[in-house]
């Protein structure tokens, strides 16, 4: 018996050994934060392993981890798996484990049992470090003594409750008997029952006894229950019970209560239902898990925080077999109670259905006589129908006949509000060719107005959602990629169903462009000319100013009511005059009148002089001599004739100065770009002069590429203040380490430095990660150096950071010329140059302004005249939160063309397609990679795809403006044929909608022209070689 003591207890400590191997090589391929600091805890089981408590309290306990998904790492110990360990043996084992975890000990030990606790608090916890708090759920007992620093989790039985329970079911019940099993728990359960009952009071004539197998056997131990009177019932505490649903008896496994068949038995633990128990109040080992790992969560948190709780947690249920073995009634059982095993009853379980089914069968004959009484009128109500829906039908044809020749379109959305129905005017107003149903309105149409870009979508919604019609804004529009928007109006209207719900949308628009023009004209006339619109009746003298009124009178226009309020604020000089040129044209002795009068608009006494021009609008009928009605003309403001002079003196001086700023800029952009192309054009015609040495000719070639360097500069700047300038410049935003940049941007710019100038930075230690955009923050500190390497002579330039409360600080200073006072406010404006012998457009420092702001920043400039300057501009800490964008982290290819040189000549010559239809451009790329692979041409689109298909290329760099047809139709077609073929776009559009357009279309890459060797050889490599 010792020996096999002592094998199981060798293999056990195998076991954990391996154990601990494992989870040690777990731990340390382990690498994320999250996992590392992730909290241990161990539950410590003094019970079998093949406990069914054990499981149920495991159960419980990850339940409530997987429930709040924390990172917490659980470890099961079992000290006695099979149930035969001492105390002693225990100990040892409980050792053996914690040496194992010395150097990765758990952050907390729950021990699910007083044993447990026991054992562990036996153990030199210390030993191996700080000692980890503990946890222990144990059966509530008055005389325990509490052990400094450890929580507890008292779990009570609900035995007074089940004894309440047992006397109502079983109101002849003279003895109760209360069953526990021979372990020590099964002990600790009969002293708490025992106290419990002590406590409450039960009648007089009611005995209580005790049994416990103690060592008895199965058949023995149930003659003893079975000896009970029939006048009786049985409480069974909790009972070690295995995975079966088994009892545990001195090892073995046993149908225990089958065997019992004189008493009804109650049992407290919920594991026991089912097994032979009536029922009745029960505790679960689950619950008691799951409130172990709720404390332990607490724990962890507080490491001062010390617990002592108490679970008082009862579920109430039967097994609806026992109940009905013993006979005992529903009205007994509350309400509240769970039961299982019940069979299906149709009325008792679904009364209320069979109630309805029932109504249903009388409704159903009811109606049978209904319809016997109504038949023939139901014929002639089918044949009406038959009709009408014969002209609905046709109707319908009619109806679809009229909105296909109808002008406006018509277009019908569901509640979805994707499009069911579109006639021919709104399909040849969306531009589009593919189908319109299925599809959202903002898929097919790109609408807009001039405060919002998705009008026409938002009514939509705004019409499903409040139930109500809308009409299309004023100067809505409908945008065009290659041909002129069209304004359109109209409205938006519901279709309601009998129940009032919105069944669908039908959006009318007619296209208003050329009345839409008409009226911008004619209120453009107005407004330049400065005039309003007027109309009289004779009848009623009453003027009214019908065009451009707002802006003429203001929002008081309606204080000219009649023609005589009007003229009280004319000129006193000029209402007669006036009045008689209505007479005339009112009593048709003149056709039209022009007279020039002067008003004050305001009746402050600020005369000004207008022009009314009056015609006949139409004459009356009713009259023999066909006296004027109404009179319709035009009032033009001429006060600006009378002031021409000064203004065209004004204007004058306007266009020299406008004349003298656009000959400044011509003349700047003239130098700037004739300065590079002079050395570009000047040394590549030198390079092909055969009188020069290679040497010589080399030198030409690195001061043409420097001249390169400078003209793609001074383009870029302009492509920058375009882009500014037109909103579309575009950011990319990722988290990366901001001081890497600055000693990258440091580096770069050593190579430049002339000689007596140092580059120095002044970053933190450790490392200050941003949320930025990398390539703009990259631009903004490297064009701030390189204007400081332009006016610094002597001295050092500094790059460094400084971190504030809610953002960080860049700065770059140094001890140049510095910036005269008065010239400080202009730095940042466009093309303003300090030195106008330096290099440079003057576009630097105002880019750095316009992305800087752009991104929720300032930039701010300090400077001492003779000494140096410092510009500064700072990144918002809380970028991140004010932007909403997926995370892409660009990748950087580092291959040298030297590499890809040295890579590619030990290989064989691969095959690349170049789409190209200007000789100069293919012979350049073809120079530059024909070396390293085997290069064909294709003039056109359509000659791209038949090279495709005969050449079998292993990449394509193809140009995107080519005849015949284009490099983005050649794309998609060869993307039909091949998903995998790298496809490269070489195009002088520089513009991010372009490159976006062009990936859309399936090319891998996009480079701009004047493309570089070295970039266009690395992309090749990096797709040719995965």
């Amino acid at each position: 018996m010792i020996s096999n003591k002592l094998n199981k207890f060798i293999i056990a400590v195998i076991l954990m050994m391996a154990a601990f191997v494992s989870n040690a090589q777990n731990i340390l391929s382990d690498t994320t934060s999250r996992e590392r600091d992730a909290k241990r805890i161990m539950l410590l089981f003094s019970k079998e392993r093949n406990n069914e408590r054990v499981r149920e309290f495991g159960a419980g306990f990850s339940t409530y981890h997987s429930n709040n998904k924390t990172s917490t790492r659980i470890t099961s110990l079992h000290i006695n798996a099979e149930g035969d360990r001492t105390k002693e043996d225990m100990i040892r084992v409980l050792g053996v484990a914690w040496n194992a975890y010395r150097n990765n000990l758990p952050d907390i030990v729950i021990a699910t049992d007083s044993e447990a606790l026991e054992v562990l608090l036996s153990l030199d916890r210390t030993s191996s470090g700080t000692a980890p708090r503990i946890l222990c759920v144990k059966l509530l007992s008055p005389g325990d003594k509490r052990v400094m620093g450890v929580s507890y989790i008292h779990t009570e039985f609900p035995i007074k409750e089940n004894i309440e329970l047992g006397t109502k079911l079983f109101p002849e019940a003279k003895e109760i008997i209360l069953i526990t099993d021979n372990s020590s728990y099964g002990a600790l359960e009969a002293e708490y029952a025992r106290r419990i009952i002590s406590e409450q009071r039960i009648k007089r004539d009611i005995t209580v006894n005790y049994l416990s197998p103690k060592k008895e056997n199965l058949d023995e131990f149930t003659k003893r229950i079975s000896g009970a009177p029939l006048n009786s019932f049985a409480i069974l505490s909790s009972w070690m019970m295995d995975n079966n649903g088994n009892y545990i008896m001195n090892g073995y496994s046993y149908p225990f209560l089958s065997k019992v068949e004189n008493i009804p038995v109650l049992g407290v633990q919920n594991l026991l239902t089912g097994t032979g128990v009536v029922g009745g109040y029960t505790v679960s080992s689950w619950d008691h898990g799951f409130k172990a790992a709720e404390i332990s969560e607490r724990l962890l948190e507080d490491p001062k925080l010390v617990i002592n709780d108490t679970l008082r947690q009862y579920r109430l249920q039967f097994d609806f077999n026992q109940l009905k073995r013993w006979n005992i009634s529903g009205d007994k059982i509350p309400k509240q109670a769970v039961i299982i095993n019940k069979p299906v009853s149709i009325y008792d379980d679904f009364k209320v259905e069979v109630q309805l089914f029932l109504a249903f069968i009388l409704l159903l004959i009811t109606s049978l006589l209904v319809f016997a009484v109504y038949h023939f009128r139901h014929r002639n109500l089918n044949r009406e129908l038959i009709r009408l829906s014969s002209e609905n039908i046709t109707r319908r044809e009619l109806l679809n006949n009229t909105f296909s020749v109808m002008e406006e379109g018509v277009i019908s959305f569901d509640n979805n509000l994707q499009i069911i129905y579109a006639n021919e005017s709104a399909i040849k107003l969306s531009e589009s060719k593919r189908v319109l149903l299925g599809r959202k309105f903002h898929e097919i149409y790109n609408t807009s107005q001039p405060e919002s870009s998705e009008c026409i979508h938002s009514l939509l919604k705004q019409s499903l959602e409040e139930k109500r019609s809308l009409a299309i804004p004023e100067y809505s529009r409908i945008d065009y990629h290659e041909k002129e928007s069209r304004f359109i109006a109209g409205n938006i209207s519901p279709v309601f169903t009998k129940e009032g719900e919105v069944s669908q949308v039908v959006l009318v628009m007619r296209d208003v462009t050329e009345i839409y023009k008409q009226r911008q004209y004619l209120n453009l006339a107005m407004e330049s000319a400065k005039a309003f619109i007027w109309f009289y009746s004779t009848a009623t003298k009453q003027f009214s100013v019908v065009v451009n009124k707002e802006n003429v009178f203001g929002t008081d226009v309606d204080k000219f009511m009649t023609h005589k309020h009007f003229l009280e604020f004319v000129h006193p000089e000029d209402r007669e005059k006036l009045s008689l040129s209505y007479e005339k044209l009112m009593t048709r002795k003149a056709k039209s009148f022009n007279v020039e009068y002067r008003i004050s608009l305001n009746g402050d006494g600020n005369w000004e002089w207008w022009e009314r021009r009056g015609i006949i609008y139409s004459v009356s009928s009713g009259t023999s001599n066909k006296d004027a009605r109404f009179l319709y003309g035009m009032d033009i403001n001429i006060q600006e004739i009378k002031l021409r002079e000064n203004e065209l003196v004004e204007a004058k001086l306007k266009a020299e100065e406008s004349d003298r700023l656009k000959s400044s800029f011509l003349s700047n952009m003239s130098h700037e770009i004739r300065t590079p192309l002079n050395g570009i054009v000047g040394f590549a015609n030198l390079i092909c002069d055969p009188t020069y040495t290679e040497e010589e000719k080399a030198e030409f070639s690195k001061i043409i590429n420097s001249n390169s360097v400078s003209l793609m500069t001074l383009i870029n700047d302009i492509l920058d203040i375009s882009r500014i300038e037109s909103n579309s410049l575009n950011f990319e935003f990722t988290s990366f380490n901001l001081s890497t940049v600055i000693k990258e941007v440091a580096e770069t710019s050593r190579l430049n430095v002339k000689n007596g100038i140092s580059i120095n930075t002044e970053v933190p230690s450790d490392d200050e990660n941003v949320f930025y955009d990398p390539v703009r923050c990259r631009q903004v500190i490297s064009n701030l150096v390189n204007n400081a390497l332009k006016f610094t002579d002597t001295g050092e330039i500094v790059i460094g950071l400084r971190r504030e409360k809610k953002e960080i600080e860049v700065y770059v200073r140094d001890t140049g010329r510095g910036v005269p006072p008065e010239a400080l406010e202009k730095v940042f404006n466009r093309f303003y140059k300090l030195d106008e012998f330096a290099s440079g457009a003057g576009l630097g420092l105002p880019i750095c302004k316009a992305i800087v702001e752009r991104l929720g920043g300032k930039i701010s400039i300090a400077s001492t005249y003779g000494k140096g300057t410092t510009v500064s501009f700072t990144i918002p800490l809380d970028l991140k939160n004010r932007i909403k964008k997926s995370d892409s982290e660009s990748e950087v290819v580092s291959d040298t063309s030297q590499n890809i040189m040295q890579s590619t000549e030990v290989t064989a010559k691969r095959r690349v397609l170049v789409a190209e239809d200007l000789d100069s451009n293919f012979m350049l790329i073809d120079i530059i990679l024909s070396k390293i692979y085997d290069i064909a041409r294709a003039v056109n689109g359509q000659e791209a795809v038949e090279l495709y298909r005969s050449f079998r290329p292993e990449a394509i760099i193809m140009d995107i403006k080519m005849p015949v047809m284009n490099g983005l139709d050649a794309t998609k077609t060869i993307r039909e044929l091949d998903t995998i073929i790298p496809i490269i776009a070489l195009t002088a559009n520089a513009f991010e909608s372009d490159q976006l357009e062009a990936r859309e279309a399936g090319c891998n890459e996009v480079i701009t022209k004047p493309v570089k060797s070295s970039i266009l050889q690395m992309v090749l490599e990096k797709y040719l070689n995965n």
